[in-house]
């Protein structure tokens, strides 16, 4: 008991308020201890330790809220404004909003949902548009879950491509608030969205969480389309050979694809290190371990590729580039009479 005293004087020393004028601010004017905060420049609970230090009684905390079912419900749930907040705003203890929501069967959110301010949306549960999402997050995109009771999936991408943080907002706008950071002296942006529990299915890494990709040919390629359209070329070289190159440092997801191309009668040849472990790669950082590349050049199997790829790409640049290459090989099978397919 002493030393709680002791406490009360040592903190009264560092914030004065007269016992006078704080009674009739909280009980003369009707102030809340936020509004009493606010003129003195302190904090919500030094001016209740006041008000305990002087022997000045709280108001009870049942005192009437005189806002209507409609009028608190646009408050709570719709303008999603905390207790707190409500009892900062119209002077209500929080404990009495509290009771009202209750009184009025008013959902009461949970501490991970009241943090929540921007509008959310459920995840379509389009099995296709899931496969492309998986497959871009195997290639370019962070995802955590913000606590362990938290209610919030959280998805980040860091890009030099216009294209790609254009095509990052196409895919998750519809979800979620999207925050763009500015360009960095390398120029590089970094972008996030937050997103309900029902994007749950792009937290798993290992790819046994997303073995149903590789079940039908649709979510198959869907799935491909989305890694493509993070990790994927497509190209010309030397102004004359086609070419659709895969690259990712997990060697075995690499090697599934190819043998999952082969039961679509597309061959490739073998998988190829495009740079090894230590080496300075273009995002900047150095290798962690040797960065693969799966290749597909071969005319009659590259364009059995692209027509399969063709109703999934999202990636405008990509987009573009399938009709290049597709006219690169018409170009080169009438320079060959159709002779040469390979």
């Amino acid at each position: 008991m002493i030393f709680n005293n002791f406490l009360i004087k040592l903190s009264m020393r560092k914030f004065d308020i007269p016992k006078e004028t704080l009674k009739n601010l909280y009980i003369g004017q009707g102030l809340t201890t936020y509004q009493i905060a606010d003129k003195f420049d302190s904090c919500q609970a030094t001016i209740w330790k006041r008000l305990h230090a002087y022997g000045i009684k709280p108001r009870w905390p049942w005192n009437a809220v005189k806002f209507s079912k409609k009028e608190l419900y646009d408050l709570y749930i719709k303008k999603k404004l905390s207790t707190w907040e409500i009892e900062k705003r119209y002077g209500y203890i929080r404990g009495t909003v509290y009771r009202k929501l209750k009184e009025f069967k008013i959902p009461v959110r949970n501490i991970a949902i009241s943090h929540i301010t921007n509008e959310r949306h459920d995840f379509s549960g389009d099995k296709i548009e899931q496969a492309h999402l998986i497959g871009f997050r195997v290639g370019d995109l962070n995802i955590s879950k913000r606590g362990l009771k938290s209610e919030t999936i959280v998805v980040k991408c860091a890009s030099t491509q216009k294209e790609q943080i254009n095509l990052f907002k196409t895919l998750f706008s519809g979800y979620g608030h999207i925050l763009e950071g500015k360009p960095t002296k390398f120029k590089k942006v970094n972008i996030q969205t937050s997103l309900n529990l029902s994007f749950s299915f792009l937290l798993p890494k290992s790819p046994k969480s997303y073995q149903w990709v590789f079940e039908k040919q649709n979510t198959f390629f869907a799935f491909l389309a989305g890694f493509s359209d993070a990790e994927g070329s497509f190209m010309v070289t030397n102004k004359w050979l086609a070419v659709f190159a895969l690259g990712n440092y997990d060697v075995g997801l690499l090697l599934k694809i190819k043998k999952f191309l082969g039961k679509y009668r597309i061959e490739t040849p073998k998988l190829t290190v495009y740079y090894g472990k230590g080496v300075l790669a273009k995002n900047g950082y150095i290798s962690n371990g040797d960065y693969y590349t799966l290749r597909c050049s071969r005319k009659k199997y590259l364009l059995k590729l692209i027509n399969y790829l063709d109703p999934y790409l999202k990636h405008p640049d990509k987009v573009a580039k399938i009709k290049e290459l597709v006219q690169n090989i018409n170009q080169r099978n009438k320079k060959y009479n159709n002779l040469r397919m390979d």
